[in-house]
């Protein structure tokens, strides 16, 4: 009896997505450390955490949005927005360094709160009005910058980029993880999380139930904008400076994050811990891929290949619970 109720346990807990990742994680991890000679090094471990750290926090702000059903396609251009206007007002002005971060941050979060406005005042579909105000920020980017690199950070800005606790753990996975941290228990733990599946499900069954969902959408994609904010002042630490092109590229590695930790595409399902997992899955393919000295475009493939099964698996437990 005791061999039976083991089995089910050990059934049921394989069902979770994070208990698959978990598995394979460690065995890529052991492999990579095993059959290559730099993989398992201090340099390497603290380049996988820096390398998680900003992908992961716009990874986590593409959970909060795919939850709702909906998908953001301007993360990386926001982000990119951030660390341009952070660099500006820290090379151009004389503001104290506190009030150039509230301010990248703040320009962040207005337009993440217009992406929510599109979306639910005028009815675009998020894919949509992400994609076009993606277009929009990465001209407004180019503009203020006159295209070019802009450098003269401020020097605690550059510091978060090369400090690490205990010459391991970088400043900018602390920050990741804090970020991820605060998220998870606002989704477990507040009306907030709750209202957010819930819309997921459905909006009209959100509007029977009494959620104000303008304010959801507002508040869902603001909020994704403060990540976006922070995920910009990383950026700019991790790069020490800020390119017209930054964040290029976040937007599918964040989404392919989410998705492959659990988020469903259709909505209602996302959990931050899946979603972390995911991160970690990614970065730690392509690093490993470059060890084992694995054509890039290879690796590319490989990431490509990962998404469409995520997105096929979560597809075929739709249409089951149907």
């Amino acid at each position: 009896m005791l061999n039976n109720d083991k089995t089910f346990k050990l059934k049921d807990l394989a069902k979770h997505t994070e208990f698959t990742l978990i598995i394979i994680i460690v065995g890529l991890f052991i492999l990579a450390s095993v059959f290559t000679e730099n993989f398992f090094s201090t340099y390497n471990i603290t380049n996988l955490m820096k390398q998680c750290a900003i992908i992961g926090v716009l990874a986590v702000a593409q959970t909060i949005i795919i939850s709702t059903g909906g998908i953001d396609i301007s993360g990386g251009a926001i982000t990119g927005l951030s660390c341009m206007v952070l660099a500006l007002l820290q090379r151009d002005t004389n503001l104290n360094v506190f009030v150039t971060l509230i301010i990248a941050v703040i320009v962040s979060v207005i337009a993440g709160f217009i992406n929510g406005f599109i979306i639910h005042d005028f009815k675009v579909p998020p894919m949509i009005a992400t994609l076009g105000s993606a277009t929009i920020i990465r001209g407004i980017v180019k503009i203020i910058s006159k295209a070019l690199t802009v450098s003269g950070l401020n020097k605690g800005i550059l510091d978060m980029g090369n400090l690490s606790l205990f010459n391991l753990i970088p400043v900018l996975a602390i920050i990741w993880i804090a970020v991820a941290i605060v998220i998870f228990l606002v989704l477990k733990y507040t009306i907030f999380g709750r209202n957010l599946y819930i819309i997921g499900s459905g909006v009209e069954v959100a509007r029977l139930s009494g959620i104000k969902v303008r304010k959801m959408f507002y508040s869902v994609y603001a909020l994704a904008g403060l990540l976006y904010g922070i995920a910009g002042i990383m950026l700019a630490a991790r790069v020490q400076s800020a390119l017209p092109t930054g964040g290029e590229g976040y937007d599918m590695n964040a989404i392919a994050a989410a998705v492959i930790g659990g988020a469903s595409l259709s909505g209602g399902r996302g959990t931050v811990s899946g979603t972390l997992l995911g991160t970690i899955l990614m970065v730690i393919i392509n690093n490993a891929g470059v060890q084992f000295g694995l054509n890039t475009h290879i690796l590319e493939i490989t990431s490509g290949v990962l998404i469409v099964f995520a997105v096929t698996m979560d597809m075929l437990k739709n249409r089951v619970k149907k």
